[in-house]
């Protein structure tokens, strides 16, 4: 792996930290049709896969899918990109 996409990489994750914290926040209010959330997951979707972390893109994209479709996300669909997202935090190597 190349020094600059190392770099984009490691702040790509540092980005997901405070992702995940966002997402949580939105589950505690039950707001999960909040912009913030559509926009959120769809950034997510198209970005993840391109920094090598797939699960989080396939993830999002299932919450991204609900919004397009007309609807919201489910609960375990957003607890599912969370518990991904804290998975590729903890081993970063996707």
């Amino acid at each position: 792996m190349t020094d600059v996409l190392a770099a984009l990489r490691a702040r790509f994750l540092e980005r997901c930290a405070g992702d995940v914290t966002r997402l949580q926040d939105l589950l505690a209010r039950d707001d999960l049709g909040a912009a913030d959330l559509r926009s959120l997951v769809h950034s997510l979707s198209g970005t993840a896969g391109t920094f090598g972390f797939p699960e989080i893109s396939l993830a999002a994209g299932a919450a991204d899918d609900a919004f397009a479709a007309g609807g919201t996300p489910s609960r375990d669909e957003i607890h599912h990109l969370i518990r991904t997202m804290e998975a590729a935090l903890v081993r970063p190597e996707g």
